[in-house]
């Protein structure tokens, strides 16, 4: 039996790794979000909340015993430290789940949405990562008008991850979001031509 081919999505904020994954699932391809699979896993009970409650204590609760994500972000983005200390619980878990969920996925193709994928050294757990990419100045844009965040804002954000640049020196394939959808999907559906028939 073929084995699953597994695909790391990437790319920087506003460069429309959203639009990929709407025509990925028009063509009902597996796809998994990585942001998904950290809100399932910090919900009340589960294996991140608990986690991160045991280490930061129960401030971040809120009065229902829900985990407070505002407060979760403000505390990451406040100390470096907290960050990083959150992150090595949360990481190996969202792997464990991808993992256990591409091992029992019976569809050839399996895509895989990892917006920090090289900051977090996950690379070699795929068989290829994909980059999707834009001019900056559009990038800006996007995140300025559809996502009404402040330009300054949106800069500081970019700073805490890979430049586009960087992320597409090291990507397999790099899908190209300038211009319209239809534009996009040809050459999406090219990349996955190329590997349901290889």
């Amino acid at each position: 039996m073929k084995q699953t081919k597994k695909i790391g999505l990437t790319g920087v904020m506003g460069a429309g790794k959203s639009s990929v994954i709407t025509l990925l699932k028009q063509q009902h391809i597996a796809v998994l979000d990585c942001d998904e699979i950290n809100q399932k896993l910090l919900r009340k009970g589960n294996r991140g909340y608990t986690a991160i409650t045991d280490a930061f204590s129960e401030q971040l609760l809120d009065h229902d015993g829900n985990l407070d994500k505002q407060k979760l972000s403000d505390l990451m983005f406040s100390d470096p430290k907290k960050k990083q200390c959150a992150e090595q619980l949360l990481h190996p878990l969202i792997q464990q789940e991808i993992k256990a969920y591409c091992e029992t996925c019976k569809d050839p193709l399996v895509v895989v949405e990892v917006p920090l994928l090289f900051e977090v050294r996950w690379e070699a757990f795929f068989d290829e990562v994909w980059v999707v990419s834009c001019d900056q100045e559009l990038l800006l844009e996007r995140l300025t008008k559809y996502r009404k965040v402040e330009r300054t804002e949106a800069l500081r954000r970019m700073k805490h991850q890979l430049s586009q640049e960087e992320k597409c020196a090291k990507a397999d394939v790099i899908l190209y979001n300038n211009d319209s959808m239809e534009l996009l999907n040809q050459q999406l559906q090219k990349e996955l031509r190329r590997i349901m028939e290889g």
